[in-house]
């Protein structure tokens, strides 16, 4: 029996998964504290040392991994698979602040309301160049063509998901998905050096 005890070596992590799929709270808490560390570390990377986005980052990645620690199966090592969890969150971090940066000034419903509830500007050049973005903005996502503009309006003025648009246009949720990444890349060469300064 000592024999099979050096023969299989006691493994820490894998215990603590087994009593967290288990519903063993502090044995999640465990694996929080053993893997946090190289988590917060790639985020910090990928989010580019912004530590409020990194902090909340590994939150959502903790609270991702409990809730589907049960389909969890061990094909890869625990570390892997947080990682994974970790590059699609802070991938959809980026993608969110991208939107935000290219959508915030504008909301096809209600434009006045987005206006107003921007900050006032004191200084009248940045209220001119403020107007400016926005008029390239708008310039640019109505310049769109035609398969792509309706998903773009729909997904990013509108707050509709992507499997509702696929529902409204009636089309695949993978084809909605590419157009609508398309039609960001469009924007994105179309507004250029114009929207990057």
């Amino acid at each position: 029996m000592l024999a099979e005890k050096w023969q299989k070596p006691y493994r820490p992590v894998e215990d603590l998964l087994q009593r967290a799929k288990a519903g063993e709270r502090e044995a999640f808490d465990h694996l929080f504290t053993c893997c946090k560390d190289g988590v917060y570390a790639c985020l910090w990377h990928l989010l580019d040392g912004d530590a409020d986005l990194v902090e909340e980052a590994v939150g959502s990645v903790f609270l991702s991994a409990y809730r589907s620690l049960s389909q969890f199966r061990g094909e890869s090592a625990l570390s892997t698979w947080l990682y994974r969890i970790a590059v699609n969150e802070a991938h959809a971090r980026l993608r969110q602040q991208r939107r935000r940066r290219l959508f915030g000034l504008l909301s096809f419903q209600e434009p006045k309301v987005s206006r107003e509830s921007l900050p006032k500007a004191e200084d009248p050049a940045e209220t001119l160049q403020r107007a400016e973005e926005e008029r390239l903005l708008w310039q640019a996502v109505n310049a769109l063509p035609e398969p792509y503009r309706t998903p773009v309006v729909l997904r990013y003025m509108s707050g509709i998901t992507t499997g509702d648009i696929a529902e409204v246009l009636r089309r695949p949720a993978g084809t909605v998905r590419y157009q609508l990444s398309r039609g960001l890349q469009i924007l994105r060469e179309r507004l250029g050096s114009e929207w990057n300064r």
